[in-house]
């Protein structure tokens, strides 16, 4: 079911996720309460959401404890865009059941339509944390939003991650589709800032990487193809070609990195990447002077300092490799490869104690990482 279509079912598993409640502790209702209960009930179950939302306030406002109460009033006023009220009695769902992921995923769908970001954020991966069951649409909707705010905060690689799900699934709606390409184009938007003029590019821009993201990469190859040659300007779609040559054609990926730092010299992506790929085709030199200059604009970013580490190890100039290492780990400690490169420079000076530290390091990292389905980084 794509973005689109599903935005009517969330409301109704957010009724659903609610049920679990009455597991609380709760304080006997009487006969009054019971009848107010009933009359809410009823009016939810007829789609009178108004009154079902001002029964449901009488009915916690008589037994504050009661969780299905306060969920039920969250998910009609949450069915009545009426955003701020329904964020507040999600909030009350969680301090009553706080290990209910939907609750916190709802409070946090609340904020990022009252664009209350910071708080949306922090609620919808309280919420992912927690676990969200298997219902499709509310993980696609966390998902999605948590996309847009990792790009709206520079984080392209995680919001690729989180956009990724949605392609996975088979869910090529507009929505996905212009919120990949805000991210493939490296733009730092929510979809109402997106210029008139330049809402077509995103959108063919959305396309490929959205290809990309469900590994039909032959096809996204061709899209980004004729879109590098449509808008040869744009930097940042000559990177997004070169990453889909990765796998094919090196030579053609770094020429297109080539391309990106061409028109921005100091596209840290682009750098790393071609560093990376050139330390794979064994051409340590352009290696090494594509992650001085990496380092140079980025001195914390890990990734240039395990490339570099790398290769002076390669070199023969172990001890400065090991150096470069240490600093990679110390400014990136949960990437795995960067434990198991540095294991391998000690192991290679002799160093037996601290390999095997690093290799630990590594196995748990691997282990971890293999359990969530995080992807790291190059290098």
């Amino acid at each position: 079911m794509s973005l689109g279509r599903s935005l009517t079912r969330w409301v109704g598993f957010g009724l659903l996720c609610v049920r679990g409640f009455s597991l609380v502790a709760q304080e006997a209702p009487n006969v009054n309460s019971i009848s107010v209960d009933r009359q809410a009930a009823t009016a939810y179950a007829q789609n009178r959401f108004e009154d079902a939302a001002r029964l449901y306030r009488q009915a916690v406002k008589k037994r504050p404890d009661w969780a299905e109460g306060w969920g039920y009033l969250a998910a009609s006023l949450f069915t009545l865009n009426r955003y701020a009220e329904a964020r507040d009695a999600y909030r009350q769902t969680t301090v009553l059941t706080p290990k209910n992921g939907p609750s916190w995923a709802y409070m946090g769908f609340c904020e990022f339509e009252l664009r209350d970001y910071r708080n949306a954020f922090d609620h919808l991966m309280k919420g992912k944390q927690l676990g969200l069951g298997n219902d499709l649409t509310l993980l696609s909707r966390v998902h999605y939003e948590l996309a847009l705010l990792w790009d709206t905060a520079g984080q392209f690689e995680m919001a690729t991650k989180e956009i990724s799900f949605l392609a996975n699934a088979g869910d090529m709606s507009p929505p996905v589709v212009e919120a990949t390409g805000l991210i493939v184009l490296r733009l730092p938007l929510f979809p109402y800032e997106i210029p008139a003029t330049r809402h077509e590019l995103v959108m063919k821009a959305g396309e490929a990487g959205w290809q990309v993201n469900a590994q039909h990469l032959e096809e996204a190859r061709h899209l980004y193809k004729d879109l590098v040659a449509q808008h040869p300007q744009e930097a940042n779609l000559h990177y997004a070609y070169g990453l889909a040559l990765t796998v094919s054609d090196q030579d053609a990926a770094v020429a297109e990195l080539e391309k990106t730092l061409d028109l921005n010299p100091k596209h840290v992506p682009a750098l790393i990447e071609a560093a990376f790929l050139s330390l794979e085709m064994g051409h340590l030199e352009k290696s090494e002077r594509w992650a001085q200059r990496a380092l140079e604009i980025e001195p914390k970013n890990y990734a240039p300092h395990n490339i570099l580490g790398r290769i002076f190890v390669q070199t023969g100039h172990s001890e400065k490799g090991i150096t470069e290492l240490e600093t990679a780990v110390r400014l990136a400690p949960s990437i795995a490869s960067s434990h198991f490169n540095l294991a391998q420079a000690y192991q290679k000076a002799g160093k037996s104690a601290d390999a095997a530290r690093e290799f630990a390091a590594f196995r748990e990292l691997d282990h971890t990482e293999g359990q969530d389905g995080a992807s790291e980084q190059h290098p």
